[in-house]
């Protein structure tokens, strides 16, 4: 997880969710009514604008996959493919979910699914602090949110954690959402291994990551100079069979690895879904026993 102040990226992240909560049915893909309350004053007030005028957000929709070049609609789609992932897993029992650099992620709040769950949500004391103060007055739809801050200097995972409350011997699902671009294989890899640590058998891993080629070399060179100049560099990517093997290292067996193409073609119509552009993937991995590895 990437230590600092609230990101320039988690602000956009959380925008297009609340663009896309707005959107017309067929592009509706999230229901995240929380995160225009998360954003800073003037990208709220822009949205809400948009909202409001006839086919507004269509236009924004449009507007904004045209300057990206389909990559932001990879965004919402991410989203609603990692809720589908976490409710497969609270109908499986699974009564923990970490949330690894929570940004202005507002599933506690939003999805009814959590209502037996306890929600962990680790990210840089900073944010945290921003967060608590926007969703102070509201009641999570989880059964509890456990702030976790973390100072990456002093602190591991496995102390936040446990602090509070956390049950290593029991299953959890822990989503690692647009995260990993911006670290560097060491940190990743060390972060893998602490998950592997205290995630109990049949626990689930919900990770994102960027593959090798990600688009054409000119976009590359754009989002690596984009990356520099908001501060927040991209230092990895991954091969997917290279990447499922790291997890497998650590004792997770990568179950499905898709692509917003992917997610694009099962929930947009297909005059939408042909205008996406893959950009990040999406592994999901289950823990297994040493046995189940070979």
């Amino acid at each position: 997880m990437r230590p600092g102040n609230r990101s320039r990226t988690s602000d956009w992240v959380a925008g297009l969710r609340a663009l896309y909560t707005e959107a017309p049915p067929e592009l509706a893909v999230v229901d995240d009514a929380v995160a225009l309350r998360l954003l800073p004053a003037s990208l709220a007030l822009t949205l809400r604008g948009a909202s409001v005028l006839p086919f507004g957000t269509r236009v924004m929709h449009r507007a904004i996959g045209s300057f990206t070049r389909g990559l932001s609609y990879g965004i919402p789609l991410r989203t609603a493919a990692i809720d589908e992932a976490i409710r497969e897993s609270t109908a499986l029992g699974i009564r923990q979910l970490v949330l690894l650099g929570a940004g202005l992620d507002a599933r506690a709040w939003r999805m009814p699914e959590l209502a037996e769950t306890i929600v962990f949500e680790v990210d840089h004391p900073d944010t945290q602090t921003y967060k608590r103060e926007r969703t102070g007055e509201l009641s999570p739809l989880a059964s509890e949110v456990r702030f976790c801050a973390i100072d990456f200097e002093r602190e591991t995972i496995g102390d936040v954690l446990s602090a509070r409350g956390f049950d290593a011997s029991a299953r959890s699902v822990w989503v690692w959402e647009g995260v990993t671009m911006y670290l560097s294989p060491e940190i990743i890899e060390a972060t893998v291994e602490a998950v592997a640590d205290l995630a109990a058998p049949d626990s689930r891993l919900i990770v994102t990551y960027l593959p090798e080629n990600y688009g054409r070399p000119w976009m590359r060179v754009v989002a690596t100079t984009a990356g520099r100049v908001i501060g927040e560099p991209l230092k990895s990517t991954h091969d997917p069979a290279e990447f499922a093997a790291r997890l497998a290292s650590h004792g997770f067996v990568v179950e499905t690895d898709s692509s917003a193409i992917e997610w694009a073609d099962r929930r947009w119509p297909e005059r939408e879904a042909r205008r996406v552009r893959a950009f990040e993937r999406l592994a999901i991995a289950r823990r297994v026993e040493p046995a189940e590895r070979r």
